[in-house]
C-alpha cells in the first residue's frame, strides 16, 4: 500500500503530550492534529508541535475545529464565527502542516432544513473562503463525508461532490472517512468515485458495526478491510490514511492488523 499511515486521537480531552512523542517509534508516519480541546495549536502546545515538526519525519495534517462549527449555517453570525475559528486554526498551525486541512461540510438547522439549497450554498461560500485562505498558506482543503445523522450534509457521494464542485478552486478535494461511509451504506459509492470526477485527497479510517461512529481499532467492527484496502490501491491513492481512534494503543493494534492482511 502506497498510503502513509497516520494517527489522530479523537478524544480532544486526552493530553497529547502523553502519546504524541511515541507516534514515530510505534510505526506511524504522520499525525493529524484536531484543532480544538487540548490539541488546539496555541501557547505551550504550539511549541510542542513545532518540536515534533522539527525533530521527527512525521507528516502533519490538521483537522479544523468541528464542535459547534457550521459552515453551512444560514445564520450569518454563526457562519462568520465558524469561518473565523477555522481560519484561526489554520493560521496557528499552517507552518507545521504538510498539505491537508480537513473541514466538515456543515449541518442543517431547523430553518435550513426547509431550504437545504441555501445551506449548500452557504457551505460552498464558506469553503471558497477557506480555500482562498489555505492557498495563501500552501494548504489544500479536504471536505469530509459525515455520519448517518439526518441533519448532516455530505453524507452521500452526490451531495458531497455537488458541494466540492461548487468551489471554483484548485486546492480542494474529498476526505473519505471509511467508517462514516459504513454508517450511511455509501462506502461502495465513495470508493467508486473516479479521480477524473472528484479527487479523494485524504482518508480517515476506523471501524464500527454500521450504525454508530465508534472509532474502533481496525478489525474490531464489520468493515471488510481487505476489500477497502484493495479498492484504495486500485484508486492508486498515495496520500495519508489517518487512523482516527481514541488511544494510541488502538492505533498500534490497527497497524498490526493492516500489516497482517496486506
Amino acid at each position: 500500500m502506497k498510503a502513509k499511515i497516520s494517527f489522530s486521537c479523537v478524544d480532544a480531552t486526552s493530553n497529547p503530550v502523553e502519546w504524541m512523542y511515541r507516534l514515530e517509534d510505534t510505526g506511524f508516519q504522520g499525525w493529524e492534529i484536531i484543532g480544538e480541546g487540548l490539541q488546539k495549536v496555541e501557547g505551550e502546545f504550539k511549541a510542542r508541535v513545532k518540536e515534533i515538526y522539527e525533530t521527527t519525519n512525521l507528516v502533519l495534517s490538521l483537522h479544523a475545529p468541528l464542535s459547534d462549527i457550521n459552515i453551512a449555517s444560514v445564520n450569518k453570525g454563526i457562519w462568520e464565527e465558524s469561518i473565523r475559528q477555522i481560519k484561526e486554526s489554520i493560521e496557528n498551525a499552517y507552518e507545521f502542516i504538510d498539505d491537508i486541512c480537513v473541514v466538515h461540510p456543515g449541518i442543517l438547522s431547523p430553518l435550513s432544513v426547509q431550504t437545504p439549497e441555501k445551506a449548500i450554498q452557504s457551505a460552498i461560500e464558506g469553503l471558497t473562503t477557506l480555500c482562498e485562505f489555505a492557498a495563501e498558506r500552501g494548504l489544500r482543503i479536504a471536505v469530509e463525508n459525515l455520519i448517518s445523522i439526518n441533519m448532516m450534509l455530505g453524507r452521500y457521494p452526490d451531495e458531497l461532490i455537488q458541494i466540492v464542485r461548487g468551489v471554483n478552486m484548485d486546492n480542494i478535494g474529498l476526505c473519505l472517512d471509511v467508517a462514516h461511509a459504513n454508517t450511511t451504506r455509501t462506502l461502495d459509492g465513495f470508493l467508486n468515485i473516479k479521480a477524473e470526477d472528484m479527487e479523494i485527497i485524504h482518508l480517515h479510517a476506523s471501524d464500527n458495526f454500521g450504525a454508530d461512529d465508534l472509532h474502533l481499532p481496525l478489525g474490531k467492527g464489520n468493515l471488510d478491510w481487505k476489500k477497502v484496502l484493495n479498492r484504495i490501491n486500485d484508486y492508486e491513492y498515495e496520500g495519508i490514511m489517518v487512523m482516527e481512534l481514541y488511544t494510541i494503543e488502538g492505533g498500534i493494534e490497527s497497524l498490526e492488523f493492516i500489516n497482517n492482511i496486506l
